[in-house]
């Protein structure tokens, strides 16, 4: 798959998106965002730190998945949503490029 090195990661949340659907993966973008109001930004959908991408895999387990363009590194809440997916039994993962996730299904 030929990808770009280091896509803008709106670029890699539909590459990565077209991969899973290509394996039949049932999954979505979660568009966070803000409203701004004066000097401050109000969250107004989601969770803190939620992916990028969520889904579910075959068999029913959760999947999440962050994109990030290097060398942008996970905030402490994107790290923590990760960590918890994965605690609880779901699949949690980083992506830079595609490639990251190859092999998402067992």
């Amino acid at each position: 798959m030929a990808i770009n090195i280091n896509p803008p990661e709106t670029q890699l949340v539909k590459a990565c998106l077209d991969y899973l659907r290509a394996l039949g993966v049932f999954a979505w973008r979660q568009n966070q965002g803000g409203i701004k109001r004066g000097k401050a930004y109000y969250r107004f959908c989601g969770a803190s730190g939620i992916s990028d991408i969520i889904g579910i895999l075959p068999g029913g387990r959760f999947l999440a998945i962050e994109c990030k363009r290097a060398p942008n590194k996970l905030t402490p809440a994107q790290a923590d949503f990760l960590d918890r997916v994965n605690k609880a039994g779901g699949v949690g993962r980083v992506a830079y490029l595609v490639d990251d996730i190859e092999g998402i299904l067992p």
